[in-house]
């Protein structure tokens, strides 16, 4: 799967997502795809608009938040991924 196939779908994973984990929903709806290289997403949360330092926002994120995420990818585009953060 390529970085831009996932894009095209990712409104769909985001909607997976919701129905199953509201509060992971939450979590990365606002997030950023930056890579996918073999099997590991990279997401970023930075919105430079948004945010003018620095934050730590990945560090609150659980292990039962990207297990919902990795269910709700694998739900709608077949593959398992890991997910990273820059």
């Amino acid at each position: 799967m390529e970085l831009i196939e996932l894009k095209a779908v990712w409104n769909d994973v985001l909607d997976e997502l919701e129905r199953e984990a509201r509060v992971a929903w939450l979590v990365f709806f606002d997030a950023r795809l930056v890579s996918l290289q073999d099997d590991l997403l990279t997401l970023d949360f930075l919105d430079r608009n948004k945010l003018a330092a620095g934050h730590d926002f990945e560090s609150h994120i659980s292990e039962l938040q990207l297990i919902a995420l990795r269910s709700a990818i694998t739900a709608i585009t077949g593959k398992t991924l890991e997910i990273g953060f820059s």
